[in-house]
C-alpha cells in the first residue's frame, strides 16, 4: 500500500507546485522570473534594513496603527507582503488575504506603490545652529521654534543624533529633551564611535500653533577620573542633520498669513534663506524697496540666521527653511512667478501661496504702482517691533537662546530666574551655569566700576576648602570666590565682578563651581556614579548692576553690531558697488541682521555712489569694486588690493598649506625652499636676546609687572594722542568691516571681501548671531571656516552724546576716561593740588595775626 501511495502524493505535490508559485508572484513585486521570484520572499526584510534613515521613524508611526510609506512592516504574517506596507491603502489587503487575493486587486498595487513612494514627510530641522556642543558635567540650551496649525495638530515624532567624547560614561550619563516643559526624550549618552539617531513619539496636544519652547539638557560623567580637569574632556555634539520634528504622513504645513512666517524654519546649518525673487533689480526703485523689505520679513519672521539670496528668476521649489517673496510691479512679476493673483494689478497685495507640488510658501508683494508697492510693504511691516519689549529692552533672541535677553541700562538687578537660571543641586566636581546680558551701546565703564553677584547657594561638608566658584565674562575670567569652610549656606555673599571685560551688545556670563573632595581624590571605582549631591545653587542669586557712564565714540563696530548707526538723527548712506544679485544679497543680508539686533528696520538711504562731503556712509563691495581713497578713508591698508589677489582663497590647497603659519608672515617666506635651519633658527633667536641690554630687560620687567599687577601699560602713560595706523587683515581673512570717523560727526564703513560671491557667502555667516555678538574695535576680519573674528581696538575716537545732558553721567564718564589715561588724571589731580596750595596760602596771608 505505501509504495502505491507515495508515488500518487508525490504526484499531486508536483501538480500543485506551479500554482503556488504563481500565487507567490504578485506579492515580490521583482521584475524577474520565476526561479528570482521564488527566493525573493526570505531577503525581504534584509532589503529594508539598509534604510536606516527611515529607521528612526518607527516608534513614530507603529505598523499596527498607520503603515508609513518608507519604513518596511516588520510583521513576520507577510514576509512577501512587506512592500505593499508602503500604500496605504492596500496595506489591509496585503496581511488579511495573502491567499485568496485575486489577481485585479494585486494590479493595482504594482501601479499605486510609486505615489505612495513619492509622498514626502514633512521633516522640521530644529537646531538653531548646524552643531551644538554639550560641555563639562552639566550644560544646557533652551530656545523656541514655531509651528504652523497644521502641524500642531498633526501626529509627530522628535528625531535627534549626537556624539559623544570617548571619555563619557554611558550609565552615569544622560541627555534629556523636553517639549514646553514635557520630557519627550530621555537616553544614556553612549555614542563614541559615530552619530547615533534616537526617536520618541510626542504626545499629541503637546505641540501647539505658533511658538514652541524646548530645552535640551546633558549630564555627563568621566569613566575614570575624578579631577576637575577630566571634566574639560566631557562633551556630546548634537548634529541638527539628524535632529528634527518628523510629522506623519499626510500632514501639511501650509502658512496661513504673516503671523506664520516664523514657522518657516531653519535648514540643516541653523539658517533660515529669504528668496527675493525680483524683476529688474538694478533700479533704484526696486533696490531701495527690495533691502526695505528683506528687514521687515526677518523681524517678522524672528529669524535668529537671516540669509538673503537676491534673483533675478523663479529658482523652483523652496527647500527646507526657505521662504520665497516675490515682490515687485504685478505687470513684471507675472513674467517671473506664476500663479500672481489679478488682483495685484488693481491693488496693493499681500499674501502666501502655497507652491505646487512643495511644502514651500511663495510670500506675494506688489501692486500696480511703486505708491501701491510701497503700501504692501508697509503692510508686512505693521507689527515687526513689539512696544512692550522696547520698553523694557528686551532683546529678541527666542529663535537661538530662551528666555530673551534683558538690557542693562545701570542701577538695575537682575534673578537668576529671570535670567533661566533655575534652582540646581549638582552631585558633580564642576558646576557650570550660563546667561546672558545686554549693554546699550553707548555703554562706556569698562575701566572702572563693579557688577555685584549676590549668590545664595549651599555646599555640604564634603566639599573641601580650597574650592572656588569663578565667574566668566565672554570667556575671560573676571573674579574668583574661594570656599574657606566646610559646610555652608550662603545668603546674598557678595562677589564683586569688575566691569572690564563687558561690552556694548549680548554679554556671555558663565557661573563655575569647581568642587574639591577627599572622594574624588581617593577616586575609587564608580566613585564618578555618585549621586550624593554637594553643592546647590539658588535661583534667588541676582546680579547687580551699578550706575554706569553712558556716551558713543565714533569708530565703534559695537554700535553696528548693536543693529544702529552712529547718528540717529540723520540717516546713514547705504552704497552697493554694483547693484547686482550677489551685492544686493550681501547687503540684504547685514540690514537684516542689524534690523534683528535692534529690533526695528534701519534708518538708512540709498545712492548708487557717496561724496567726500556725506557725512556717514556704509559702504558694501567687493575689493576690486572699492573706488579709489576709499581703503585709506577707513584707515585700512591700501596693500589689501594686491594681498588677497595674492593670497590663495579658503579651501585651496594653498591655504590649507599655509593654515598652521603665522597670519603675518608673506607667503614666499614660508615655502618649503626657504625654511631655515635649527642652527639658523637657533642663532637668530640669540641675537635677538643679545642685542636687549640690561636696561632694556629691566624696562620690560617692570612694565610685565605693572600691566600683571595694576593693569597699567606704557601706552596708558602717554600724553600725546594715540592714532590709528592703516590696519593691515590677516592674510587668510575673508570678509573685512572697518569704520573710521570723518571730520565732521560722521564715520565711514567699508564691508568687502575679495569676490562678489565671497561676499555675499561671508556675510552670510557673518550673520550667525554667535560671530555678529563679536562685532566691536574699529576693524574685524573673518577667519575662514571658523567662529572667530579677529578685532582691532579703538585708539583714535571722538565722543558723541547719546544721553540727556546730566552731572551725573558726566562724572562716570569722566572717571571712566582718567582711569583709561593715568597720566592725565595725575596732571589734572597735581594742576588741583597746586592750585588749592596757592589758594590757601593766599587766605591765611591775608587772615591772622602776622608774628
Amino acid at each position: 500500500m505505501r509504495r502505491v501511495l507515495i508515488p500518487f502524493l508525490l504526484g499531486l505535490q508536483a501538480i500543485g507546485a506551479p500554482s503556488a508559485l504563481a500565487q507567490a508572484t504578485p506579492f515580490n513585486m521583482a521584475p524577474g522570473g520565476s526561479s528570482g521570484q521564488q527566493t525573493s520572499p526570505a531577503p525581504a526584510p534584509n532589503q529594508a534594513a539598509p534604510a536606516s534613515p527611515f529607521d528612526m521613524r518607527q516608534p513614530g508611526s507603529p505598523p499596527a496603527a498607520a503603515p508609513t510609506p518608507r519604513p518596511a512592516d516588520p510583521t513576520p504574517s507577510a514576509g512577501t507582503a512587506a512592500p505593499f506596507s508602503m500604500g496605504p491603502r492596500n496595506a489591509a489587503p496585503s496581511a488579511g488575504a495573502v491567499g485568496n487575493a485575486p489577481s485585479p486587486v494585486r494590479a493595482p498595487v504594482a501601479t499605486t506603490a510609486p505615489a505612495a513612494r513619492s509622498v514626502a514627510r514633512i521633516e522640521r530641522p530644529i537646531l538653531p545652529f548646524e552643531t551644538l556642543r554639550f560641555e563639562g558635567e552639566t550644560d544646557a540650551r533652551s530656545w523656541t521654534f514655531h509651528l504652523t496649525q497644521d502641524e500642531a495638530a498633526s501626529g509627530a515624532t522628535f528625531s535627534m543624533g549626537y556624539k559623544n567624547a570617548v571619555v563619557v560614561m554611558p550609565e552615569g550619563s544622560r541627555l534629556r529633551i523636553a517639549i514646553n516643559g514635557e520630557s519627550v526624550l530621555d537616553t544614556p549618552i553612549s555614542s563614541s564611535n559615530d552619530i547615533k539617531r534616537v526617536t520618541s513619539s510626542i504626545r499629541p496636544g503637546l505641540l501647539r500653533p505658533g511658538q514652541n519652547i524646548i530645552r535640551m539638557e546633558a549630564l555627563q560623567r568621566h569613566r575614570t577620573d575624578c579631577t576637575i580637569a577630566a571634566t574639560y574632556e566631557l562633551w556630546t555634539d548634537v548634529d541638527s542633520a539628524s535632529t528634527r520634528l518628523i510629522f506623519a504622513e499626510g500632514a501639511t504645513k501650509t502658512l496661513r498669513g504673516l503671523d506664520d512666517l516664523p514657522a518657516v524654519g531653519v535648514d540643516n546649518t541653523g539658517v533660515t534663506t529669504i528668496r527675493v525673487v525680483a524683476p529688474k533689480i538694478y533700479r533704484p526703485e526696486m533696490r531701495d524697496r527690495l533691502l526695505r523689505l528683506v528687514q521687515t520679513v526677518a523681524l517678522r519672521g524672528r529669524y535668529a540666521h537671516p540669509v538673503i539670496q537676491v534673483m533675478e528668476s523663479d529658482p523652483g521649489p523652496s527647500p527646507v527653511g526657505t521662504i520665497k517673496v516675490a515682490m515687485g510691479l504685478a505687470g513684471e512679476l507675472r513674467g517671473l512667478v506664476s500663479g500672481i493673483p489679478d488682483a495685484a494689478s488693481v491693488q496693493p497685495l499681500t499674501m502666501m501661496m502655497q507652491e505646487p507640488g512643495s511644502s514651500g510658501s511663495t510670500l506675494v508683494v506688489a501692486g500696480p504702482t511703486w505708491q501701491d508697492l510701497d503700501t504692501a510693504i508697509g503692510i508686512v511691516r505693521t507689527q515687526t517691533l513689539n512696544p512692550l519689549n522696547a520698553d523694557r529692552g528686551m532683546i529678541d533672541t527666542a529663535s537661538w537662546h530662551w528666555p530673551e535677553v534683558p538690557t542693562a541700562f545701570g542701577d538695575q538687578s537682575f534673578r537668576f530666574a529671570e535670567l533661566g537660571v533655575p534652582t540646581q543641586e549638582f552631585s558633580g566636581r564642576r558646576l557650570k551655569t550660563d546667561l546672558a546680558i545686554n549693554l546699550p551701546s553707548d555703554f562706556y565703564a569698562t575701566e572702572y566700576g563693579e557688577a555685584i553677584l549676590h549668590l545664595d547657594a549651599a555646599y555640604t561638608s564634603a566639599v573641601r576648602p580650597g574650592s572656588h566658584v569663578n565667574v566668566f565674562v565672554n570667556g575671560m575670567i573676571s573674579t574668583q570666590m574661594t570656599i574657606t569652610t566646610q559646610g555652608d549656606i550662603v545668603r546674598r555673599h557678595t562677589v564683586r565682578v569688575p566691569l572690564k571685560n563687558f561690552r556694548s551688545g549680548l554679554n556671555r556670563i558663565s557661573l563655575e563651581a569647581a568642587l574639591n573632595t577627599d572622594a574624588d581624590a581617593r577616586c575609587a571605582p564608580g566613585e564618578t556614579l555618585s549621586e550624593t549631591n554637594r553643592f546647590v545653587l539658588f535661583d534667588t542669586t541676582t546680579l547687580e548692576f551699578p550706575k554706569f557712564g553712558r556716551i558713543g565714540r565714533l569708530p565703534d563696530l559695537a554700535v553696528l553690531g548693536a543693529g544702529r548707526f552712529s547718528d540717529e538723527d540723520l540717516p546713514t548712506t547705504v552704497v552697493l558697488a554694483r547693484p547686482d544679485p550677489l551685492n544686493l544679497s550681501a547687503a540684504g543680508t547685514l540690514l537684516a541682521r542689524m534690523a534683528r539686533s535692534a529690533g526695528q528696520p534701519v534708518r538708512a538711504q540709498f545712492a548708487n555712489a557717496a561724496s567726500a562731503d556725506t557725512e556717514s556712509v556704509l559702504f558694501i563691495g567687493a575689493v576690486d569694486q572699492i573706488p579709489p581713497g576709499m581703503l585709506n578713508r577707513v584707515r585700512v591698508t591700501e596693500h589689501l588690493r594686491m594681498l588677497w589677489p595674492s593670497t590663495p582663497v579658503a579651501g585651496d590647497k594653498g591655504a590649507a598649506q599655509t593654515a598652521s603659519a603665522d597670519f603675518t608672515m608673506p607667503l614666499s617666506q614660508a615655502s618649503p625652499n626657504q625654511t631655515a635651519s635649527t642652527d639658523e633658527v637657533r642663532r637668530r633667536w640669540s641675537d635677538t636676546f643679545q642685542r636687549r641690554g640690561v636696561i632694556q630687560q629691566t624696562i620690560g620687567a617692570v612694565q610685565d609687572w605693572l600691566e600683571k599687577t595694576f593693569s597699567l601699560s606704557l601706552s596708558s602713560l602717554r600724553l600725546e594722542e594715540r592714532t590709528d595706523a592703516p590696519y593691515e587683515p590677516p592674510q587668510r581673512a575673508s570678509l573685512l568691516m572697518a569704520q573710521s570717523r570723518t571730520e565732521d560727526a560722521g564715520v565711514w564703513t567699508l564691508v568687502t571681501a575679495r569676490t562678489d560671491r565671497a561676499l555675499a557667502d561671508e556675510m552670510a555667516r557673518l550673520a550667525n548671531p554667535l560671530l555678529w555678538s563679536q562685532v566691536s574695535g574699529r576693524a574685524i576680519a573673518l577667519e575662514p571656516r571658523e567662529m572667530k573674528l579677529q578685532i582691532e581696538p579703538i585708539n583714535d575716537y571722538r565722543f558723541v552724546q547719546t544721553q540727556p545732558l546730566s552731572v551725573t553721567n558726566l562724572r562716570l564718564v569722566a572717571a571712566n576716561w582718567m582711569s583709561a589715561n593715568i597720566l592725565q588724571y595725575a596732571l589734572v589731580m597735581l594742576v588741583c593740588c597746586t592750585f588749592l596750595g596757592v589758594a590757601t596760602a593766599l587766605l591765611l596771608s591775608r587772615l591772622g595775626r602776622r608774628s
